[in-house]
């Protein structure tokens, strides 16, 4: 009886060390998040500026209202990729509705797809308050989405 209990101890020793080993080995293997440095130019479709603009509290920013937009860069933001959230605070004259509220991309965003050798990133806001990330090698410009909105507005494509 003896002889087998010293079996056991031997063998839940090896249990152990061969389990604790294990470990050691799924932790060096666990997924690491990938980051990208990149320059941050925001471009607002809104008819008034904002400001506090930041991608996951990352970047502060302005951007007067369009067509005076697009033109501050803020250098060599480290992001994580994966799911965002930009936010931003709304500006204007004295009196204006909704003056300094804080708001948050409504629609579901993502940084998935970095072009190779990418430098910048356009965020472009929306008066809806959905929010587009692109990519770009160099200096990007406005949306075509953006584009397009302040066509239909006949706002002034600066």
């Amino acid at each position: 009886m003896s002889l087998v209990i010293a079996k056991d101890k031997r063998l839940s020793r090896r249990v152990f060390i061969t389990a604790l080993g294990s470990l050691f080995f799924i932790n060096a293997c666990e997924a690491k998040s990938m980051k990208v440095v990149l320059n941050i130019i925001v471009f607002s479709y809104w008819d008034r500026p904002i400001f506090e603009v930041n991608i996951d509290g990352k970047g502060d920013e302005t951007s007067g209202a369009y067509p005076n937009t697009g033109k501050g860069v803020t250098g060599g933001v480290e992001l994580t990729l994966g799911p965002k959230k930009v936010t931003w605070r709304l500006d204007g004259p004295e009196g204006l509705p909704r003056n300094g509220d804080t708001l948050v991309n409504k629609n579901r965003l993502e940084l998935v797809d970095i072009l190779p050798g990418a430098q910048y990133l356009g965020i472009h806001i929306y008066p809806d308050e959905t929010v587009e990330l692109s990519t770009s090698v160099g200096r990007p410009g406005p949306s075509a989405k953006g584009l397009s909105l302040v066509a239909k507005d006949g706002k002034n494509h600066g």
